[in-house]
């Protein structure tokens, strides 16, 4: 069986005197792959439990992802019986309604959550994971975002800061009773997740936790860079440790 998959990475090139921002958005046909749930599940099993203080406090909106009229519009469509059936609702949502546009790439930390949900339009993994973790929280999902760097090029850009730097954004939501890590882009939530592991599946190493990008400062591509910079420069390949979970397809197994 073939499904449809996003795949958004965004780049961006040094230079001596400015940034280049390369971006691809590949749709392609993804056969079915090892260790993917697809089968059907009853959502209605798992069991919500009362929500900790630590998890709580990130359903507090950042400055960024605060919960405008077009994400109430929204939210107010996504119901379910517990967390998880809410959450495999809202990713599914974003995926069929929202749209990638490669025009919007070089504007990457720039738009509110809500003026995503506004246009409809995405930019890249960057403002899939800004619109998805926004919705997690107005559904009363706690959710944050994790974003990391890609091992290859951390070390490559080590040798030679001209290489095109590369990372991803993935989310961290709460359910049931735990962190669970989301991947807004392809769709998946992986279980068995390890938060205290700083590697991730795909090659990519911890960087930062946030409620959104303005809340770590980041309001373009330059502001970035120069947060991951430093972190780059100290990582050394001992740290990273192969990393991959069960994972399922969260927009066909619910249904």
């Amino acid at each position: 069986m073939a499904a449809k998959s996003k795949v958004c990475e965004v780049t961006i090139k040094f230079s001596y005197t400015a940034i280049l921002i390369l971006a691809a958005c590949m749709i392609t046909a993804c056969v079915t792959t090892g260790g993917v749930l697809r089968n059907p599940i009853d959502v209605g099993k798992f069991e919500d439990r009362p929500i900790p203080e630590e998890a709580a406090q990130w359903l507090v909106p950042g400055p960024q992802t605060e919960i405008g009229p077009y994400i109430s519009e929204v939210s107010v469509q996504i119901r379910g019986d517990n967390r998880r059936e809410r959450l495999f609702k809202a990713v599914d949502y974003v995926w069929t309604e929202f749209q990638y546009d490669s025009w919007y790439n070089d504007k990457a930390f720039s738009r509110t959550a809500d003026e995503l949900f506004e246009s409809r339009h995405l930019g890249g993994c960057a403002d899939y994971a800004l619109a998805q973790v926004a919705l997690f929280r107005a559904v009363g999902i706690p959710a944050r975002m994790v974003m990391t760097g890609n091992v290859d090029w951390m070390l490559r850009f080590q040798k030679n800061d001209l290489w095109i730097p590369t990372g991803h954004v993935f989310i961290e939501a709460w359910l049931e009773d735990s962190w669970h890590l989301v991947d807004s882009t392809y769709r998946y939530l992986f279980t068995k997740y390890d938060m205290t592991r700083k590697s991730y599946p795909r090659n990519e190493y911890f960087f930062f936790r946030a409620k959104d990008y303005w809340s770590l400062g980041v309001d373009t591509i330059d502001k970035l860079v120069a947060k991951y910079r430093p972190m780059v420069n100290r990582f050394e390949m001992s740290m990273y440790q192969v990393t991959e979970y069960p994972k399922v397809d969260v927009t066909v197994s619910w249904k």
